[in-house]
């Protein structure tokens, strides 16, 4: 009897002992994979954050770019709109009717001057030859100032009645030309026409594009 208690006491501390291995075993397990699923989601966090960042900056990036690019369209704006306000140069009036009368009394000193108020041909042709080339050269300068400094509107309206100048004085100076077509005045004629056409036009615009005030 005694011996039958003991093996059913030695079989129950055996079964016991088997179960208490197979919980350790489970709970060691259970302890190494945890430190692995914790590197998982600690390296999953650290992508998303990098993704995160990386994602900031682009937009950082596309943020500043259109920054500046409105800064720059801005800049540009301001400085059409001061171009396009521009329809008179400042401060140069006096300077240039100054030159224009300086042309004439260059052209009054000439010898042929006298001999062309004396009814002379030869000399009025060389004379007023000599006075439309002067004028057309005022021309051409004041033309070219006020071509870089007039705003583009401003400019092209200008062009445009300054194509329909030219047209007009080539057209005057022909038809005088022809009022004497085969005399000796026909030639001086033509010049005198284009003369006064030219010096007219360059006070017109000195006139109206200038002025003496500065701003």
């Amino acid at each position: 009897m005694n011996i039958r208690k003991h093996v059913m006491t030695a079989s129950l501390l055996f079964i016991l002992f088997i179960g208490m291995s197979a919980c350790s075993n489970t709970s060691e397990q259970t302890t190494v994979t945890n430190p692995s699923e914790t590197e998982n989601t600690s390296e999953s966090t650290s992508d998303s954050s990098q993704s995160n960042s990386s994602t900031d900056s682009t937009v950082k990036s596309e943020s500043n770019s259109e920054e500046t690019s409105n800064e720059d369209s801005k800049s540009q704006e301001e400085v059409h709109v001061e171009e396009d306000n521009t329809s008179k140069i400042e401060g140069r009036r006096s300077e240039f009717i100054g030159k224009l009368d300086n042309i004439q009394k260059e052209l009054d000193a000439m010898p042929e001057k006298k001999a062309s108020d004396q009814g002379v041909t030869n000399a009025m042709k060389n004379y007023y030859g000599l006075s439309y080339e002067e004028y057309d050269k005022a021309l051409n300068e004041i033309y070219g100032l006020l071509q870089n400094e007039l705003s583009p509107d401003t400019m092209k309206e200008l062009k445009s009645e300054q194509i329909e100048w030219i047209e007009q004085k080539e057209k005057m100076a022909n038809e005088e030309r022809l009022t004497y077509e085969g005399g000796t005045f026909e030639n001086v004629a033509y010049y005198i026409s284009l003369y006064e056409s030219t010096k007219e036009r360059c006070y017109e615009l000195v006139n109206l594009y200038m002025t003496d005030e500065q701003g």
